[in-house]
């Protein structure tokens, strides 16, 4: 746990000399997510410098921070903070972090059923996203088609006495 957060000090103060003495102009408004990538990177570190089944436990935590932080760092750079369309990413956080701890710990299988599903759920939405104007559209007709084919069917067997 000491060499964890001698991991973090580490990367934060490295951060905090790149921004001042580098000449290159970091605001904070785009660097905090540094934030949420360095204890990631140190669960990391701490889990693979060391690798054993008791240890897989902090690559949740840490999947989950690394995706936040990769989020946040393309939301600051190229979507200029606007996560509206994005937001969906942070079901993939926590799948991500169980997928490590499947992939690296256990492999219990029990461990695919919310990794599929928070994957799924968060692709759904995503694909809802994106395609907002036109999705609404399909998906209307699509209810119709599959209620207008359940009130036509006849019934198979008709009870009345």
């Amino acid at each position: 746990m000491r060499q964890l957060l001698g991991y973090i000090l580490t990367g934060i103060g490295i951060l905090f000399v790149l921004a001042t003495y580098s000449g290159m102009e970091f605001g904070i408004d785009k660097l905090w997510p540094a934030f949420l990538l360095i204890p990631a990177i140190g669960f990391h570190l701490f889990y693979f410098l060391k690798p054993s089944p008791a240890r897989s436990g902090v690559l949740v935590p840490g999947g989950i921070l690394l995706v936040y932080a990769l989020l946040f760092f393309f939301s600051e750079i190229v979507l200029d903070g606007d996560m509206s369309k994005t937001w969906p990413i942070f079901l993939l956080g926590p799948a991500f972090g169980l997928w490590e701890l499947y992939f690296f710990g256990f492999r219990k299988i029990g461990l695919l059923i919310p990794i599929m599903l928070l994957t799924a759920i968060a692709f759904i939405f995503l694909a809802c996203s994106f395609l907002s104007t036109q999705i609404g559209g399909i998906f209307g007709v699509v209810l119709v088609a599959i209620g207008g084919s359940i009130l036509s069917r006849k019934k198979k067997h008709d009870y009345t006495f």
